[in-house]
């Protein structure tokens, strides 16, 4: 049952002593379910100010660089990162919160000693078992080696400079690390009008009372990442979080004040009801890092996805458009190229025109879309082109991109299956033990199902866009947009429209002994059937209607093929010589075949174009990125993509 104590009762006389604001309907209560809070004794109606907090009781790296009691961090400023210095002022005012101004806030944080749910605090291998394996956990090992770079240079020079660092502790350093992340707000609470002077503040005494006293400090030459820094604003920051919740911030001069939001009833408080502020749209990730806790159905949770660094020359062509994907050095930086990725919409499976209908693709993040686009174009050797409106571009019924979807659909789908499998392979059998595993056993299966249901929707629509022959015996229909043909399925195709070389089968028997084409699958000889039928359709490209011959002709037209893939076209000389002679007259005698002709048509074709996809059944179909590998009943077969405009 929530409740006042004398830390609570403290706190709330000390806020008001110093000039903050409560309303009078509100108490800070503690329980042991919502820890320290914010709690309604009577109804709060909307737009009602919850409390405000003046910039005289924030706690701050700046305050360290006024505190007479701790010169230490104004004279080594250089030599401590800005953060660095806001932690290690923090241990100092709580191993000295006897003598601290901050001593009743101190007092109401959450103790060292307690149990601290952050992911910083998961530290036996039954707690990490749960975050094995996940984002969060990669995080948490690069964080704490950054934090540990922080503190051991810290202790160093506190130690210079003649500090006894004993109670100074590791455990200590996390605990005010994650004080900041669970409680601070932006430095943008603080930033002054004129962007020269920024108020700090220390104490001093004045007729034999203790005051508030403000310093300037000149921050023009400060430089700008320095000037991002989490501020702790005592009072404001006991309001836990709700993502329903609706609140505004307004930043006075010299105060910060939160208020319910909205004129609505709904947006009230009831008497009783605990009075929550929002922290913004955080996934499950970032709650569990930064404060040590997870919501079940977290409509902002996502899933990150991580491209490897393109290759320099792109990277190059890149870098005049998308310099937010480089460092200041104009290196390659990961992180800022990492995309999150929300659980999207189910569709319909039964809804009609599936194979065209891009809409799981209009759920991603557009620079994750048009990024895979650069590189798919690049590997394909076409020029760079810029792309104004990316999605427009990939998913308008007339936009030029779509071509690229079920490609763009497959690179996401290889990115996220091993991240899949990595999470189902970890989750521990046991069920959660403790606070901590509950939390992340909420992120875990959260993670689980956002990259399952992507990847469920990539794949509807991938397969979706498997050709099946009309059944009707009317005219054969011409296909529009994007569609995925075996190599039966295709001869069929071309068959229905009287389009199939006449001898082109006879001439492969005449090499493999059959033209059964199960037959030529099993026997490895699918790959080269595709490059070879495709380069004979394309030896008379004039005979062919134009919808076809548009859909045949690799992207950007014949371009000069590679000396890999010319060698490897090579070896496909003796099969035409041998069909030639067995099928004179034919497609196969046709003076235009070479290494060269078959690498830049049927074999970049191919290459480009070309899907793996294992089938379990004559009538069901999987795509080769399927979590799981390859059973006995299982075959793997290869699709090619045509796009007819």
């Amino acid at each position: 049952m929530a409740a006042a104590n004398p830390q609570t009762e403290a706190l709330e006389a000390w806020l008001s002593s110093n000039g903050a604001y409560l309303h009078s309907d509100i108490r800070i209560l503690q329980d042991n379910e919502s820890g320290v809070h914010l709690r309604a004794t009577k109804p709060i109606p909307p737009a009602t100010t919850i409390a405000s907090t003046p910039h005289s009781m924030a706690l701050s790296y700046l305050n360290a660089l006024v505190d007479n009691a701790y010169p230490v961090f104004k004279q080594q400023r250089q030599r401590f990162k800005v953060e660095a210095i806001g932690y290690f002022y923090l241990m100092a005012q709580y191993i000295n919160r006897e003598q601290s101004f901050w001593k009743p806030y101190l007092e109401a944080l959450p103790s060292p000693d307690g149990e601290l749910t952050q992911a910083l605090f998961f530290d036996s291998a039954e707690d990490i078992a749960w975050l094995d394996g996940t984002d969060v956990w990669h995080t948490v090992i690069a964080r704490q080696n950054v934090y540990g770079g922080y503190y051991n240079h810290g202790i160093a020079v506190l130690q210079e400079a003649g500090i006894d660092c004993k109670p100074y502790t590791w455990h200590l350093f996390l605990w005010a690390v994650s004080m900041y992340t669970s409680r601070s707000f932006s430095s943008r609470t603080l930033r002054p009008q004129s962007g020269k002077y920024w108020a700090a503040y220390k104490s001093s005494s004045m007729n034999g009372s203790m005051r508030r006293q403000a310093v300037l400090l000149d921050m023009s030459s400060t430089p700008a990442e320095d000037l991002h820094f989490p501020v702790l604003f005592p009072g404001l920051d006991a309001a836990n979080h709700s993502h329903e919740s609706r609140v505004d911030w307004t930043f006075d001069l010299g105060v910060f004040t939160i208020k319910l939001a909205g004129a609505g009833e709904r947006e009230g408080v009831a008497a009783g009801s605990e009075v929550f502020n929002n922290y913004g749209a955080k996934s499950n990730g970032e709650l569990l890092i930064g404060y040590g806790f997870c919501t079940a159905q977290n409509e902002n949770d996502i899933v990150s996805m991580t491209l490897k660094a393109p290759p320099q020359l792109l990277q190059e062509e890149l870098r005049p458009f998308h310099p937010g994907f480089f460092n200041q050095q104009g290196n390659w930086n990961s992180e800022k190229a990492t995309s999150d990725l929300k659980e999207p919409e189910v569709l319909s499976q039964t809804s009609s025109g599936l194979a065209n209908r891009p809409q799981i693709f209009k759920q991603l993040p557009e620079s994750l879309l048009e990024l895979l686009t650069y590189v798919l174009r690049h590997e394909r050797g076409l020029p760079f082109a810029f792309i104004a409106q990316p999605l427009s571009y990939l998913t308008d019924v007339d936009g030029s991109g779509r071509r690229y979807l079920p490609h763009i659909a497959r690179m996401i789908a290889t990115s996220l299956t091993p991240k899949l499998q990595t999470l189902q392979s970890t989750t521990p059998t046991t069920e959660p033990q403790n606070i901590k595993q509950h939390y992340a056993s909420i992120y875990r299966n959260s993670q689980i199902t956002i990259t399952t249901t992507i990847l469920a929707a990539l794949k509807a629509y991938t397969r979706g866009l498997i050709y099946r022959a009309q059944k009707s015996s009317a005219a054969p229909v011409v296909p529009s947009g994007s569609n995925l043909f075996t190599l039966a399925a295709f001869t069929t195709f071309l068959d229905s429209h009287s389009l199939l070389p006449p001898a082109f089968l006879h001439g492969i028997a005449a090499n493999a002994g059959t033209s059964d084409l199960a037959q030529l699958r099993l026997a490895g000889w699918e790959e080269d059937v595709w490059v070879l039928l495709l380069s004979n359709l394309l030896l008379e490209p004039d005979c062919l209607p134009g919808w076809l011959r548009e859909a045949l002709v690799p992207e950007g037209g014949a371009r000069t093929a590679s000396a890999e893939d010319v060698a490897h076209a090579a070896e496909l000389s003796s099969i035409v010589e041998q069909a030639a002679s067995a099928c004179p007259g034919s497609a196969w005698a046709n003076q235009g075949w070479s290494a060269e002709f078959v690498a830049a048509t049927g074999g970049r074709m191919v290459k480009d174009e070309s899907f793996l996809v294992r089938t379990r059944s004559p009538n069901s179909v999987h795509d080769a990125n399927d979590a799981g590998g390859v059973g006995e009943e299982e075959e793997v077969g290869l699709f090619v993509h045509f796009y007819f405009p």
